[in-house]
């Protein structure tokens, strides 16, 4: 019932590009520089810039890093959209110093070599149009 002539499958059993992981999200993101306020819990700010936005995170440029899990508002602002006010918390950290120890080793090595230093924040606790205008931030609506 199962057997199957292999020569007639279309399954490909070897890669033919190398693998990344920028197709394994849930939701699409696009490049977009935006200054961005970082707010901690006990009120400091700290004035970012952005590399990417989706509707359920962005990327900021820092040298600075705060460590995963931490939780901060983000105060950002869209042209055409307004002001954004996000609860976020730090999912991912890239370091700059550790970058250049994966410069040689190509493969996903090279890909962390061209990383921009800084933090994945995921967005908690938002509200569904603010959900729904990030939607249209990132489709370019």
């Amino acid at each position: 019932m199962f057997a199957h002539n292999l020569e007639d499958s279309n399954i490909r059993r070897t890669p033919q590009a190398q693998p990344t992981f920028n197709g394994i999200r849930r939701y699409n993101r696009c490049q977009m520089t935006l200054d961005v306020v970082v707010q901690d819990q006990d009120g400091w700010e700290i004035p970012l810039e952005s590399v990417d936005i989706s509707p359920t995170g962005i990327f900021v440029r820092s040298n600075f890093l705060f460590e995963v899990g931490e939780v901060h508002t983000l105060i950002f602002e869209v042209q055409g959209k307004g002001l954004f006010r996000v609860q976020g918390r730090v999912a991912r950290v890239e370091e700059p110093d550790a970058q250049a120890d994966y410069a040689g080793l190509g493969g996903l090595g090279a890909m962390s070599a061209s990383m921009t230093p800084g933090m994945g924040y995921e967005f908690i606790e938002t509200h569904e149009k603010t959900w729904q205008d990030l939607c249209a931030v990132v489709a370019g609506v």
